[in-house]
């Protein structure tokens, strides 16, 4: 019961924490959003794991700066393709990146289960629906889909490199791989001259979804010490559901039907490359 409620914690803070970094930056710079959120994601991380031992081999450490590299990109063109487009229909389309580990897994000589095997191509089929324009101008509206689809491969990158450097080292996994998406983020606003500055009531809420991400993160840690792993993972990739609902009640996105169909599709395919 633990497992699950903590499970249910990780959707919760995913689901509102990718809600309001978006909407976030539609009135303040992305740039400030991404980098004060992910400082705060980092402090948080190294709270949860004071006294732990975070050395790692060289290879578990190359996995984890790998997942913070992608996660960083991940997480940009997410939050820019919400400045545009409805977060009801780009959330589960960025959440998809699910497949790539299950891709990755196939090239190496895994073998997926059954329903796995199904989720894929319900995925990709959700995608083709929620790309497709409506009958009205804006109900059925696609823009931000280029930045939610790469969001969704470099998400699926992250899942497939996370997954290496928790083997290793887990509290490793978590503290290096949020410095490196710290260090990318800021290079990456340095190089682009992006601005950041915000006033104080702004600073304060750009902390609060890398607080959200990194207790979600935790959380789901913990959920898979004390509960089977095939639950678990089904119950916290429910977090796209969250945003939906949020963008439906508090931003009034009406996306159109065929869209609205794509996007369940792609969060039940979503549940089931996790159950498999």
């Amino acid at each position: 019961m633990v497992a699950i409620l903590l499970a249910l914690g990780t959707a919760l803070a995913y689901g509102v924490a990718n809600y309001l970094a978006p909407v976030l930056g539609r009135r303040m710079p992305l740039a400030a959003v991404a980098l004060g959120s992910q400082v705060a994601g980092l402090a948080v991380s190294v709270l949860l794991t004071l006294g732990a031992d975070l050395t790692m081999t060289g290879p578990g450490l190359a996995y984890a700066v790998v997942a913070g590299a992608a996660n960083s990109g991940a997480l940009a063109c997410f939050y820019r393709a919400g400045r545009t487009g409805n977060l009801s229909v780009l959330s589960p389309i960025t959440a998809s990146g699910a497949v790539v580990p299950v891709v990755v897994g196939l090239v190496a000589g895994d073998r997926p289960g059954p329903w796995q095997l199904v989720g894929i191509p319900v995925v990709l089929v959700g995608i083709v629906l929620a790309a497709r324009r409506g009958g009205s101008s804006s109900g059925g509206r696609t823009e931000g889909l280029g930045w939610a689809l790469a969001a969704a491969v470099l998400f699926g990158t992250f899942l497939a490199t996370y997954a290496g450097a928790a083997a290793d080292s887990s509290p490793g996994a978590l503290v290096w791989s949020r410095v490196a998406l710290v260090v990318t983020t800021g290079v990456g606003v340095v190089l682009l001259r992006a601005p950041v500055r915000v006033g104080a009531r702004d600073g304060a809420l750009v902390l609060v979804p890398g607080l959200l991400l990194a207790l979600g993160t935790f959380a789901f840690g913990e959920a898979t010490r004390t509960g089977l792993l095939s639950v678990v993972s089904v119950i916290a990739t429910l977090n796209p559901v969250v945003t939906v609902v949020l963008a439906f009640v508090l931003l009034r996105e009406r996306p159109s039907g065929l869209q609205r169909a794509g996007a369940a599709l792609a969060l039940a395919g979503i549940v089931l490359l996790a159950s498999g």
